[in-house]
């Protein structure tokens, strides 16, 4: 036996009920720029240096976007969709919170199709690419979003007791 040895304590999130705006601006941001360097969620669909697409979704050459227009209004979709994502895994734990958080990307793509649909019909097509992009960006952002929760000892390994006194000899 090692003298001084102690199982590992598992972490858990600070209260399970609370919700943390760093970890989940900082899972959104990171899933946003995973998916402007791989724009439609595969490595093989855009083999250029810089496809202009916020969500999967290319605007038009009329509307004449800047690229970094382009990029501001990818991370400010990832940022909202990121919030969105957090609070529906907050508190559920491992693997199941990913595979939530990738329901929930078809679900946000659902409201994107409506609102693009009803506003924005020049940025409809290509759709099983932008199912796909919402798909994992909400796989990223979620595993992101857990991972990335701050994280305390539980109460009884904070105090623990002392280790017995090697007996006399």
């Amino acid at each position: 036996m090692i003298k001084g040895f102690e199982q590992p304590h598992p972490t858990e999130p600070i209260r399970k009920s609370h919700w943390q705006g760093l970890p989940a601006i900082a899972a959104a941001l990171i899933a946003g720029v995973i998916l402007l360097i791989v724009p439609h969620a595969s490595p093989w669909e855009g083999l250029t240096t810089f496809n202009p697409a916020f969500m999967g979704r290319v605007p038009p050459p009329a509307w004449n976007l800047g690229i970094i227009l382009i990029v501001l209004i990818h991370l400010a979709l990832s940022v909202i969709y990121g919030f969105i994502i957090s609070i529906a895994v907050l508190n559920i734990h491992e693997l199941r919170a990913v595979f939530v958080g990738g329901v929930v990307g078809l679900i946000l793509y659902l409201v994107n199709l409506g609102v693009v649909s009803l506003w924005f019909p020049a940025l409809r097509g290509n759709e099983v690419s932008v199912i796909i992009t919402h798909g994992v960006f909400g796989l990223i952002a979620a595993g992101l979003y857990r991972g990335l929760l701050r994280r305390r000892i539980p109460a009884e390994s904070q105090n623990p007791t002392p280790p017995p006194a090697p007996p006399a000899a």
